[in-house]
Order: C-alpha cells, then structure tokens, then sequence
C-alpha cells in the first residue's frame, strides 16, 4: 500500500502520510499472517481429528476381526466336537449292536438244543420266543424314549425274559457240555441285552440333558464347600458386631430368607453404621486424622524462626499466636481493622498466604491452647 492509495487526510505531511501507509501494510501483512496461522492450525487440528478417527475406526474394526475369528474358531471347535461325538456314538452303537448279535448267536443254538425233542418238535418255536420277547421289550423301550414316554418297564422285562434265557441255558449247557459251556451260554444271553440296555440308557441321559455322575458330584462338593464357607462368614459376623447381625436375621425373616443374604445383611449394616460394610463412624475418624497426619509429616512444620521472621504473619498475630480481635483494644486507636489497631502492613496485591503457612499456622495456635 502506497501514499496515495490512502485517503489523505488534513494537515498531513507527506512523511506522516508515508508512515501511516507503512503502518497500514504492517498491520495488513500482520493479519494476514495470522490469517494464515489460524487457518493452518485449524488444518492442524482437522488433520489430528480425522487421524484420530482413523485409528478408532481402525481400532474398531481390529477388535470386530478379533470378535469375528474367535466366534469362528468357538464354532468350529464346537462342529468338531459335536462330529466326535457324534462319531464315538455311531461307534458305540455299532459295536453294542455287533455283541448282541454275537451273543443272539452263542445262546439261541444252545435254548434250541434244550427244547428239542422229535416227538415234540413245535417246542423248537420256544427259544425264538424267549430271546424274540427280550428284543421286542428292547426295542419298546427305544420306541419309548423317542416318544419321550417312560420306557423303565420295557427295559425290566428284557431283563427278566433275559435272565430266564441265561437259566435255561446254564442249566442244559452244563449238564450237557460242562459247566464252561453253560457259564458261557447263560452270559451271552445276559450281555447282548444288557449292552444294548446300556446304550439306550445313554440315549434317555443326553435326552433328558442329565449330567455326567462325576460332574453331579464336583457340583454338589462345590456347593457343599460353598455352604460351609458361608456358615464360617456368618459366624464371624455374628461374632463381630451381635447387633447388626440381629438386625441382619430380622430382614431375612421379613424378606423369607432362611439365612441373611449379602444384600441383607449390608442393608442391615447401614442401617446402624451409616456407611459401607467394614466401616463406623470412629474407624472413619480415626482415618481423617491419619491422613492429616501423613500430609503434615510429607510437608514437614515451619520452624520457628520462620514464624518469628515473617513480617506478614507476625504483624496480624498476637503473642498468643491468635488473630487480634476486632475493634480497638485502646482508647483511640482504630477498630476498623483486624488488627486491634495497628496499622497493616499487607498492601493491596500483597501474595495471599500459601496453604502450607495457612496449615501451619493452624498447628501453631492449636499447640499453644494444648499448652
């Protein structure tokens, strides 16, 4: 900006003119400077902001990824352990079903040969019967269980026809081949049976969403364990505070609780004390004042010539340590100051007292009343 771009103005020399142009472009290159400065700072920030955002959303996504693969993996392990399990029964059920028919195969022969007889050849029909009845029983109780209808008297009476069978045959088979042969012919006519009883069984427990035997017992030790740990708090707290453990079966009556629960018995602790569970009003006293001790301790006191020496201090103190007492301790003095009249010595602007002098001086005047 030159001289003559500027409107003149009256009186004004040529030199005043240039300085004041001069002064005009200062001021415009000023403003655009810090134009510029803002406008880059404002950039600043926006460039910091969308970074930020960018490492949040990248955050996020990382974190929906991770989610994301171990749902995966909890799925995948899951299908695998569901394949296995239902491999190990396909198996199971394959090789209960391969013994009954090998046991059908040892024990009917033998019923066959004890029923035998030329002149009463219809009687051959029996042994079918009896072990036929004891599968028919077997699978009634499997109809059953799909059904979800009870299926313990199928399964009692396949073993009471089973047993009748294994009679049969041990007595035949060992009057007539050894007592080896009818032990042998009366098990295989129990097994088949009892092994495809068994994998029914297991069928009707996962059905039914029982639990494993071993699993029962570690949830009912652990209960027991938990009900025994809870007796030795009760017991304690009666120990400790009687009354708020009166208080505290009172509630439970009130609320149908055989025993106080935690929720009761922190109401019932409250209701007394006040305060959280552990606490009274002396235990929180007595905190404060060891709290305040500590902070004395990490300030550490003034000493004494300290005290003597400050000017500002000692000037709105007494002998006593205390403040002066409002109004004129003399005839004539001025009772308009806190100072019983002496004039101040604190000016207008003077630095206030830092806590520390305020703590201290506090600690002063509390140990001269002790004295």
């Amino acid at each position: 900006m030159t001289v003559t771009e500027l409107p003149t103005r009256e009186g004004e020399t040529y030199a005043e003119g240039l300085a004041r142009a001069e002064q005009a472009q200062a001021e415009a290159e000023a403003a655009r400077i810090r134009n510029e400065a803002e406008r880059r700072r404002q950039q600043l920030a926006a460039d910091k902001a969308e970074a930020k955002a960018q490492k949040e959303i990248q955050r996020e996504l990382e974190a929906a990824e991770d989610e994301r693969r171990e749902r995966e993996g909890k799925r995948r392990a899951e299908a695998a352990a569901k394949a296995k399990a239902q491999k190990s029964a396909e198996a199971w059920r394959k090789s209960a079903l391969g013994i009954a028919v090998v046991c059908v195969v040892v024990s009917l022969p033998l019923q066959v040969m004890a029923f035998w007889d030329p002149s009463a050849w219809f009687l051959v029909a029996a042994p079918f019967v009896l072990e036929g009845v004891a599968w028919a029983l077997l699978k009634g109780a499997e109809a059953a269980i799909d059904d979800d209808r009870p299926s313990w008297h199928y399964r009692l009476g396949a073993l009471i026809q089973a047993l009748i069978a294994a009679g049969i045959n041990f007595a035949h088979g060992s009057e007539t081949y050894g007592i080896a042969t009818g032990i042998g012919g009366a098990l295989c006519s129990v097994i088949g049976p009892a092994i495809w009883d068994l994998h029914e069984h297991g069928r009707i427990t996962k059905k039914a969403g029982r639990k494993a035997l071993a699993q029962r017992r570690a949830e009912k030790r652990a209960a027991k364990d938990e009900k025994a740990r809870i007796a030795k708090v009760n017991k304690a707290r009666e120990a400790s505070d009687p009354e708020v453990w009166e208080r505290a079966l009172f509630l439970a009556a009130a609320l149908g609780e055989l025993v106080p629960s935690e929720k009761t018995y922190r109401r019932a602790w409250d209701e007394l004390h006040g305060a959280e569970v552990g606490s009274t009003a002396s235990i929180i006293s007595a905190k404060r004042l060891a709290r305040r001790a500590v902070r004395l301790a990490q300030n550490g006191p003034l000493d004494g010539s300290q005290t003597d020496t400050n000017g500002q201090v000692g000037s709105q103190m007494n002998e006593d340590g205390d403040k002066p007492s409002k109004g004129p301790s003399k005839p004539g003095e001025d009772g308009r100051k806190n100072n019983g009249g002496t004039p101040p010595v604190r000016r207008p602007g003077t630095t206030k007292y830092a806590p520390i002098a305020r703590r201290q001086m506090s600690v002063e005047k509390l140990r001269s009343n002790s004295n």
